[in-house]
């Protein structure tokens, strides 16, 4: 690559990168100022002092009621695990199906499972609540679980056969001859040559989770029950904005996710390559 070139390529990385980071810097130095001072300097200024109390506020249930972040922590920790795991069973088995048997309809079941994924959230929402309802699964755990897996299944079956589609079917053939039934060929021999499928498939499905206002906001009625996004934004108000919560809040969500990518990148970027030259 000729150098001017080079040049034009490093200043267009730059400039996206700080596209991309500028809302994360102006909401961790929001958090540290004090209210008076985001409204006189609300763009990404530093504050003339560090101002936690909107942290200490957000972790204490004590300091003030109305931020029990911890609850809301838990409840959406809880929501996503079980999402993640629902959904990786029934996409694991789902995906498998549909690479290795042959049945007639077998494509037209896909196309449909992935015409789902065209559907917004909102139309979603009138059919789910009214299907909980009749089964008394409004204001639960395993009715927000539910509803989260029906998004992300979809998604993650079709990533899954992907994974398992660029395994040769020898290697069934060779297990099933050593004597191994079909469901010991799966879960010992094919599922674990697709870890990192099964690890980008588990992250989509853990955020698609612990990012989502819309479903958690319907379904759930008790304080005490929700997620981090639908406590975060009780926080703005049709007047007033608490924006040191906010903003603490939105870090201290963020803080989870960051760990997550910083942990499973190796996994993250082995999976979303793999298969790419076959």
């Amino acid at each position: 690559m000729r150098k001017p070139n080079r040049v034009l390529v490093y200043a267009a990385a730059v400039l996206v990168s700080l596209f991309a980071v500028a809302p994360f810097l102006w909401m961790i130095l929001t958090s540290l100022k004090p209210q008076a001072e985001i409204y006189s300097k609300p763009l990404a200024y530093l504050p003339s002092r560090i101002h936690l109390s909107g942290y200490q506020d957000m972790l204490d249930p004590k300091a003030d009621p109305s931020a029990n972040f911890m609850v809301w922590f838990k409840n959406t920790a809880i929501v996503s695990v079980l999402t993640t795991v629902l959904s990786l069973a029934v996409s694991a088995l789902g995906g498998y199906a549909m690479s290795r048997f042959r049945f007639r309809g077998r494509m037209s079941v896909g196309y449909v499972i992935l015409l789902t994924q065209m559907l917004p959230g909102s139309l979603l929402i009138i059919p789910l609540y009214l299907i909980m309802k009749e089964y008394h699964l409004l204001n639960s755990y395993l009715g927000l679980v539910i509803a989260y897996a029906t998004v992300a299944v979809p998604f993650c079956t079709w990533m899954l056969k992907g994974y398992f589609d660029s395994i040769s079917p020898a290697i069934d053939e060779a297990a099933s001859i050593d004597g191994a039934g079909r469901w010991t060929i799966f879960a010992r021999v094919v599922l674990p040559l697709t870890l990192p499928g099964l690890v980008v498939t588990a992250v989509f499905s853990f955020l698609t989770s612990w990012n989502e206002f819309m479903f958690a906001q319907t379904f759930l009625s008790d304080y005490d029950k929700w997620t981090l996004s639908v406590g975060i934004a009780s926080f703005q108000g049709q007047y007033v904005v608490n924006w040191d919560y906010l903003m603490a809040g939105s870090v201290l969500t963020t803080i989870p996710i960051v760990l997550a990518f910083w942990l499973l990148q190796k996994h993250l970027v082995s999976g979303m390559t793999a298969g790419a030259v076959k």
